[in-house]
């Protein structure tokens, strides 16, 4: 009884002891938060939208400039809403001449080209996006009535943005929500040093030769002066335009802004990242768009309940209508489909394209396609292969079959076989055979639920979830001054200095100083020895 009586009396103590020693990160609540998300892609604003509302949710006070709506009723969230949404998809086509044939035109584009063009478009919506009405008032409140605590900015394209925390003095946290054409490696080559290293981290071989690496370094600095000069320059001259009335506009450039950053956020995780270094601010959150699943409309749920045969869920892109498939493709597409016993959802944002459907598609564009894809029923994932629906296909285990036509869609499904959640079809050479065909596999060959099952594993296992994991940052830079902490001095490193080429340069001058003094002491012992023996020869004839 006496012990009884001691640890009743000594558990409160000891509680308590625990509590006043113990520590952790108290949530900051009641900051006011700012969104720029300039880039009019719906796939883009889809992570946008996720953490925005999170942190609304979360008692912040957040103002979202885009060019699409929320459309959920949030007291303390309000929009600024930048319409009629700038047409990037066909500015792009214009620009290079791929009308008429579409986007497959467009994926044939050499790299280069399609960088040049991806940064004239995306400072042209920039542009639009800064010359809007309500985001020039914003731009131009006094510094002490811009009175926001934070800032976020969708990073495609959009550096000029990261401006607006430089002349406001405000901390800046940028997300990289795509791997489009490799824009996330291009800033990781500029935000982070070391990710531009001899290594080309998704082929890179220990065994490379001299040659191998070489190239790889060629390769790098290539890419950065290119991306620094279509880009950058264009993203300047914005800076320029838009923000002249700030004082020290005309000496601010981009790669000071970037190195201001807080924390950048990356839309990836491994398995799907290849690991790297990472500077302490470059956080992977893979899978930041995707929240807990939500009730389905009645019309679309008693559908996908109704298919005891399993459903086969399609998304052939955002950036494609389905008006702008080709017509045998299509075709093919709803002639193999139909004949399934499985029923079909088709999610399409032109769905009065499709006409006289087969009684087993419906066509949808208004739900959630990570909301679809967690019903029980959904066995097998038709996409292009893009990063956000390869996350969600893998988060709600559903095995995918990829018709890519960009590299990077090609490079993402590539991933997907190499990981065996997924099928890839090509684009070029796709036939009612191979679809059947790889409909049937995924179907019976029962390897790729239990693999996608072990590869989402992976994907969660994190202290904490993509979007908690966001959550926690932004708290940290709202806790600790902007989290100028973290923020690493050597961002920003020109080439010649990140990989020693001025170093390279004197080591050269002195090995060519030392081989030049060898050569002339070399070549006067010569001379000299030849002259003794002249002079030997002279004395004997003499």
């Amino acid at each position: 009884m006496s012990k009884m009586l001691c640890h009743i009396i000594l558990l409160p103590i000891m509680l308590a002891f625990l509590q006043a020693f113990s520590w952790s990160p108290a949530a900051v609540e009641g900051a006011k938060i700012l969104g720029l998300f300039a880039h009019p892609s719906e796939s883009h604003f889809a992570v946008m939208r996720s953490l925005m509302l999170e942190l609304a949710k979360r008692e912040h006070n957040v103002t979202v400039c885009s060019s699409h709506r929320l459309n959920e009723h949030v007291e303390n969230l309000r929009e600024i809403i930048v319409e009629p949404e700038f047409p990037f998809w066909k500015k792009l086509l214009e620009i290079t001449d791929s009308q008429a044939g579409g986007l497959h035109k467009l994926s044939q584009l050499a790299e280069p080209s399609m960088q040049k063009s991806l940064a004239t478009v995306g400072a042209a919506a920039v542009d639009y996006f800064l010359s809007n009405a309500a985001v020039q008032k914003l731009l131009h409140l006094p510094v002490n009535e811009f009175d926001y605590d934070l800032i976020i900015v969708d990073l495609f394209y959009t550096e000029s943005l990261l401006a607006v925390g430089h002349f406001y003095g405000k901390p800046t946290i940028g997300i990289v929500s795509t791997n489009f054409e490799n824009y996330m490696q291009h800033v990781l080559e500029q935000m982070v040093p070391v990710a531009c290293s001899p290594n080309d981290y998704e082929t890179y071989q220990p065994a490379a030769g001299y040659w191998q690496r070489l190239g790889a370094v060629r390769g790098c600095v290539s890419r950065r002066k290119q991306f620094v000069k279509a880009n950058w320059g264009a993203q300047e001259t914005l800076l320029r335009r838009h923000f002249a009335h700030f004082e020290g506009a005309s000496e601010i450039n981009i790669a000071a802004l970037q190195a201001e950053l807080a924390v950048l956020l990356l839309n990836s995780h491994v398995p799907l990242l290849t690991p790297r270094p990472l500077l302490p601010n470059t956080i992977a959150a893979g899978g930041m768009h995707i929240r807990p699943p939500r009730e389905l409309p009645w019309n679309i749920r008693r559908f996908l309940d109704e298919s005891r045969a399993g459903v086969v869920y399609v998304n052939l892109g955002n950036e494609q209508l389905c008006a702008d498939i080709p017509k045998p493709t299509l075709q093919l597409l709803l002639q193999t489909l139909g004949k399934l016993k499985e029923r079909v959802l088709w999610t399409c944002h032109d769905e009065q394209a499709l006409k006289d459907l087969p009684a087993n598609i419906m066509v949808q564009h208004l739900v959630a396609q990570a909301d679809i894809l967690a019903h029980p029923h959904v066995r097998t994932f038709l996409m292009n292969g893009d990063l956000l629906g390869l996350q969600e296909g893998i988060m709600r285990h559903v095995p995918m079959i990829g018709v890519p036509i960009f590299r990077n869609e090609v490079h993402n499904m590539a991933l997907a076989v190499r990981l065996g959640v997924g099928i890839q079809l090509s684009h070029d050479n796709l036939t009612e055979t191979s679809l059947k065909w790889a409909l049937q596999a995924i179907k019976e060959d029962g390897t790729y639920p239990l693999k996608i099952r072990q590869v989402a594993s992976t994907f969660r296992d994190r202290p904490l979830g993509a979007v908690e994991t966001c959550m926690y940052w932004m708290d940290y830079v709202l806790r600790h001054q902007g989290g100028v902490q973290l923020r690493t001095l050597g961002v920003g490193i020109p080439s010649s200095h990140l990989h020693l080429f001025d170093l390279f340069i004197f080591y050269f001058v002195m090995a060519l100083l030392i081989v030049g003094v060898l050569a002339g002491g070399f070549y006067g012992v010569i001379t000299f020895l030849r002259s003794r023996g002249m002079d030997k020869e002279y004395s004997k004839l003499s």
